[in-house]
């Protein structure tokens, strides 16, 4: 199990840049107290056009360690400060937290995502694993990775996120090409919507 804290920002008309900058600064400090860090832009459907700041820690107590340690962090502290004095957007979602329920992250390797957001009954769950391990199989041959997380501090609890993994936007593509029209995937789809139903999707591009 991992857990994955999100920020999601909108950022004011040119202040991207500064807004990147200031992200991948906030990174580097988190990073230097042991957490895993992606900065990525939404590129497609939900956030489109917004920044995503993503930590990935090994545990609870371990994530709560670490940002502690970060908020004392002078560099920390600095971009917070930037952020009152001169903010460079709108944080649309704050800090929200979940654990992973399937799979790992490869950000390194496989730094494009699209996100399938899903409303689902937490007594579904666990129907929803056989479903996610034929996915894996599927998507191992085309070498695509699924993580999938179940919020633990959010406004809406009643959902999953499964993020499929790729190395590049080209990569996407091609999966997408290949495996929408597949037997075995459709299969798979039909049997996650007899207990759950896709709300929203997006694409994100780590940078």
């Amino acid at each position: 199990m991992s857990v994955v804290a999100a920020n999601i920002l909108s950022p004011f008309a040119g202040k991207r840049s500064v807004a990147e900058e200031r992200l991948k600064k906030l990174g580097s400090v988190f990073e230097r107290h042991g957490a895993k860090v992606k900065t990525t832009n939404f590129v497609a459907g939900q956030y489109t056009g917004c920044i995503g700041f993503i930590r990935s820690y090994p545990d609870f107590k371990t994530g709560m360690a670490i940002m502690q340690a970060s908020a004392k962090d002078p560099d920390g502290q600095e971009v917070m400060k930037q952020r009152q004095t001169d903010p460079a957007g709108e944080m649309i979602v704050m800090r929200e937290v979940g654990r992973t329920i399937f799979g790992e992250a490869k950000w390194a390797s496989n730094p494009v995502s699209m996100i399938r957001e899903y409303a689902i009954s937490r007594a579904d769950v666990s129907k929803a694993m056989p479903i996610l391990e034929g996915d894996q199989k599927i998507m191992d041959k085309v070498e695509v990775n699924v993580r999938v997380t179940m919020p633990i501090l959010s406004p809406v609890m009643g959902r999953i996120r499964v993020a499929y993994q790729f190395k590049s936007l080209d990569h996407l593509g091609e999966v997408l090409d290949t495996t929408s029209a597949d037997s075995e995937m459709q299969s798979l789809i039909e049997k996650a919507n007899t207990f759950s139903s896709l709300e929203a999707a997006s694409v994100m591009v780590s940078f």
